[in-house]
């Protein structure tokens, strides 16, 4: 869980670790394509270390009577605002936008008033706000 810039050189290395990493130049691509994600004004925000983070949690709900599950990529909270941003490593699809706009509706259903959407396609360092 990268929680912070400084959570970076651990993640990359235990990628390493894993072997999902399998080479110094990939290594290098990843590390350079972490830093120029993370300079976005917002992004970098996110990773200020002042929301309180919920990676891939759980919610959970019912619908016709049976319980069911939906796991957005990341959740932040901060003084009652709500951030959920779902990542993508393609290119854009129109259910991308349906699929954090239903998180987003799901979190409302919580009880959640202030709470925004984003479309974060890594590898473009592009993030698209869903309303």
């Amino acid at each position: 869980v990268i929680r912070t810039p400084d959570d970076v050189p651990p993640a990359i290395e235990r990628l390493r670790f894993e072997g999902i990493i399998e080479s110094a130049q990939q290594e290098e691509q990843i590390r350079k394509l972490t830093e120029w994600a993370l300079r976005h004004p917002l992004v970098k925000e996110w990773y200020s270390g002042s929301w309180e983070l919920y990676n891939e949690c759980a919610i959970i709900y019912r619908e016709k009577g049976v319980l069911q599950t939906r796991r957005p990529d990341r959740v932040m909270m901060k003084d009652g605002q709500v951030i959920v941003v779902d990542f993508k490593f393609g290119k854009p699809k129109d259910g991308y936008r349906q699929q954090v706009s239903e998180y987003m509706d799901l979190l409302s259903a919580m009880g959640y008033e202030q709470i925004k959407g984003y479309l974060w396609y890594v590898f473009a360092n592009e993030l698209e706000e869903v309303k």
